[in-house]
């Protein structure tokens, strides 16, 4: 069985991350996470307002 985690980065208004999406992947890989997707959720006018990732591990 497979257990998920979700982290939240949200977007600047130039339309960068507010957080390096390579450390959040790095930090949850060094505790044994795999990245599983990375999913941009838009705002009214379409341009993303944050990315989810969705990590995941054995249970």
């Amino acid at each position: 069985m497979m257990t998920y985690a979700f982290e939240k980065i949200e977007m600047k208004l130039s339309g960068k991350m507010k957080k390096d999406y390579r450390e959040v992947v790095q930090e949850y890989a060094q505790k044994g996470w795999r990245l599983h997707s990375m999913n941009p959720i838009p705002g009214y006018d379409g341009m993303a307002l944050s990315i989810e990732l969705i990590f995941e591990k054995e249970a």
